[in-house]
């Protein structure tokens, strides 16, 4: 008798294309590992319309994409009655309760035997709590800012904490959010540590030869106050008092960062060496990458940053922070140099050494680009195999 295929929801806030970022691209390379290995995969990927009112009847779109099958849930969002906070009120209810349900609905149509969440908050509390309900495993990713951030709000840490302890299993995409998320609570024993992966281009990185032309400085992300960019602004306006450089930014700036990034911009006065683009199509991030002379990272914190690995694996010299999985994939001064974060002098010191010796960022790009076949997809998909059979029967 043939065996049941083993059916496994994975949750998630971003994914492709609707989101541009490391986070969307590690939800969907997971999705691929996890149906190349035998698996039948269903993305259950939530966005949330505070404008219309949402239905649970009306609010799944389904499309079938590289073997699996993503559900676009769309959330409603409480709307506030008045200045002053009813006993009552919460403006998350509403969105946190429909998530449930919604996860709910799709479990009594699909009868999933475990749910995978990205990011503890809220995705990986309603969904442990949902797994946990119905009697079947649950796997909750710390990927960046859930674990560095939301511990630090008091309405969210017992949330954060029920989160981790209702998962069967804690994968962390750097033993740094490991060890983060069980100084809240116990959970070492039951924490996997996985890398992300990345796949080396058949292309090197374009060599700068030019005296005559800037050096190109980059970095790329959904910009926010985790990634740093006031730290790097500050450095490399250190750096253009003597130096003829360029620092070009490619991603995206959240709302809530803009006046701080206006404020940064002009205290610095690096307005006419910036640039600012706009997000780059995934297949084109590699040709901006090998044009660069130096790729920065000056996260606060950081998961397992998928644009300084694809950095690397094209030659680029890197310079990071130490945070999250940086420290793990840069070996300092071979593959890269590592910085202390939140400290723009040592961010200016480290972009000075690869601009002023050119041998060393030649030296460094390779070594980056050698050290990153270790971070190859096999090797990721054979990770998160393991931890799927630690919980299922396949």
């Amino acid at each position: 008798m043939q065996e049941q295929t083993r059916k496994i929801c994975i949750a998630t806030p971003e994914f492709p294309p609707e989101q541009w970022g490391g986070l969307a691209r590690t939800v969907s390379r997971v999705a691929r590992h996890a149906t190349d290995v035998g698996l039948e995969v269903h993305v259950a990927h939530f966005t949330v319309d505070s404008n219309t009112p949402i239905l649970l009847d009306e609010n799944r779109k389904i499309r079938k994409t590289n073997g699996f099958t993503v559900h676009n849930i769309t959330l409603g969002k409480e709307e506030p009655v008045g200045t002053v906070p009813d006993l009552w009120d919460c403006p998350h209810n509403l969105t946190l309760q429909m998530m449930y349900q919604s996860l709910e609905i799709l479990d009594r149509n699909e009868r999933f035997d475990l749910f995978h969440s990205f990011f503890l908050y809220p995705v990986g509390y309603i969904c442990g709590m949902l797994a946990h309900r119905l009697g079947i495993p649950s796997i909750v990713t710390l990927v960046g800012n859930d674990v560095k951030r939301y511990i630090f709000s008091p309405e969210k840490v017992c949330i954060c904490r029920t989160g981790l302890e209702n998962a069967d299993r804690v994968v962390a995409l750097s033993k740094d959010l490991g060890d983060m998320a069980n100084a809240l609570t116990p959970i070492s024993e039951k924490t996997r540590i996985i890398y992300n992966s990345v796949k080396i281009p058949l292309e090197n990185r374009k060599i700068n030869t030019s005296h005559s032309s800037p050096y190109r400085i980059g970095c790329a992300g959904i910009f926010k106050y985790a990634k740093g960019l006031p730290y790097l602004f500050k450095a490399v306006a250190d750096l253009a008092i003597h130096r003829d450089i360029k620092l070009e930014l490619v991603g995206k700036l959240r709302d809530n960062e803009k006046k701080i990034y206006d404020y940064m911009l002009s205290k610095t006065g690096i307005g006419d060496i910036l640039e600012l683009m706009d997000p780059l199509p995934h297949d084109l991030m590699h040709q901006w990458l090998r044009g660069l002379d130096v790729f920065v990272l000056p996260s606060l914190t950081e998961g397992c940053p998928n644009v300084l690995m694809e950095a690397m694996a094209v030659g680029v010299p890197v310079v990071a922070t130490r945070t999250g999985a940086a420290e793990h994939l840069v070996e300092d001064r071979v593959s890269g140099l590592l910085v202390p974060w939140g400290d723009s002098g040592s961010l200016a010191s480290a972009l000075i050494q690869i601009i002023d010796d050119r041998n060393l960022g030649e030296s460094l790009g390779e070594a980056g680009r050698t050290r990153m076949k270790s971070f190859s997809p096999v090797v990721e998909r054979r990770a998160w195999e393991n931890v799927y059979r630690e919980l299922l029967n396949f």
